[in-house]
């Protein structure tokens, strides 16, 4: 088992409760899977994962009797976790009717830099990805979010890298393309780069 906290940040009306419906409870939504204000905007629950993968959607609803009126459920594909091998706990964070994009990419030495370019709103400028270091491996991370409800059937990006030493080079990446049901998972490909000429 896992144990694993969930975060999401939305703000709901008085009165109003924010549920976690999942594949483990049966898409149930009652007093255990209500989740915990904790700051103005800030809900938490935490959850014992028993099923290897786990299917879930955040749903608002009464706070007291969330069968009482009207359920507003999450829009777009259900969230999906794959529980960790190690069994140790870790903390999710979600927006409301958001995905996280995750984006890494191997770096070849400290003296480089890697940007992200695309086609959707939240790449509707260039983002500087960060250099890691971890475990004698260099990589760039980048994390940002879309939102699922002006979102197109498949997002497009591409990588620009520029090489400082020990002469400059820069390179552009192929397009990649991601479809909607994509985004939760976790995926490694191979990336074609083609080198840039300079002038």
């Amino acid at each position: 088992m896992s144990q694993i906290k969930f975060c999401l940040y939305h703000q709901v009306y008085f009165g109003q409760g924010v549920y976690m419906a999942s594949s483990q409870n049966n898409w149930k939504i009652d007093e255990s899977s209500r989740m915990t204000c904790i700051k103005f905007n800030r809900w938490e629950l935490e959850l014992q994962v028993t099923d290897a993968q786990l299917e879930y959607k955040y749903v608002i609803a009464d706070y007291d009797n969330p069968s009482l009126h009207q359920q507003i459920w999450e829009r777009g594909n259900n969230r999906n976790v794959i529980k960790s091998k190690s069994n140790s706990s870790e903390t999710i964070k979600d927006m409301w009717e958001k995905r996280m994009i995750s984006l890494k990419l191997m770096a070849l030495n400290n003296n480089s830099l890697a940007i992200v370019i695309g086609n959707f709103p939240a790449l509707s400028t260039p983002i500087q990805m960060k250099l890691l270091e971890k475990k004698s491996m260099k990589y760039f991370t980048a994390k940002f979010y879309i939102d699922i409800t002006n979102s197109d059937q498949v997002i497009q990006f591409q990588y620009y890298l520029l090489i400082k030493d020990p002469t400059p080079m820069e390179f552009i990446s192929n397009p990649i393309t991601l479809g909607i049901s994509e985004r939760n998972q976790e995926i490694c490909q191979a990336i074609s780069f083609y080198r840039i000429a300079l002038c």
